[in-house]
């Protein structure tokens, strides 16, 4: 005859092992509204990218620190005038914002144009000094050098071969902006 803990031990056996399958009912409940001949469609929303537009350009002839905003470009410039580098030529500042809700990719905006005047009503280009970060390790390089996020700003410089004397009468575009007067401050 088997003890009286052995029987209360086989009770209590039965009954957990009871409650447990009960519990597997509880938490595993049978599907409703799926049928077994229905499938389930999941899709994901593409994020926009960035994409600049060519637009009209804007000339601005009178204070270049304005702000000017480039409604193609989706940003907020400010020329903040050129001074002369340590190595060689002119150093150019462009402050830019990005007015959009989308990061704006480091190569969303292309090098500026910088011409000077020629004395004869026209206007000659100037280069752009060339970048090599092992040669020129105290040199910013050019540019955005990674994405630029919504609402974010920084300044953009660029290195042209031109002492800063000679931007007295210049022209200066980037993005749909153009300046056009003494780009030294």
């Amino acid at each position: 005859m088997p003890s009286s803990r052995a029987i209360v031990s086989a009770i209590a056996s039965v009954s957990i092992a009871g409650v447990a399958l009960a519990g597997c009912s509880f938490f595993n409940p049978e599907p409703s509204g799926l049928g077994s001949d229905e499938d389930l469609v999941v899709s994901t929303s593409e994020v926009p990218s960035y994409q600049p537009e060519e637009t009209e350009e804007q000339l601005i002839t009178g204070d270049i620190t304005e702000p000017v905003k480039d409604e193609g470009y989706g940003v907020t410039w400010w020329n903040q005038g050129a001074y002369q580098d340590n190595i060689s030529g002119s150093v150019v500042t462009i402050k830019v914002r990005n007015d959009t809700d989308l990061p704006l990719p480091a190569d969303a905006i292309s090098d500026p144009v910088l011409e000077v005047a020629d004395g004869n009503g026209g206007w000659s280009g100037v280069d752009l000094l060339p970048y090599d970060p092992d040669v020129n390790t105290n040199v910013v390089a050019p540019g955005l050098d990674r994405p630029l996020g919504a609402g974010a700003s920084t300044n953009l410089q660029y290195r042209f071969d031109v002492a800063p004397g000679n931007l007295w009468n210049a022209r200066l575009k980037i993005g749909n902006v153009v300046w056009e007067g003494s780009l030294t401050l």
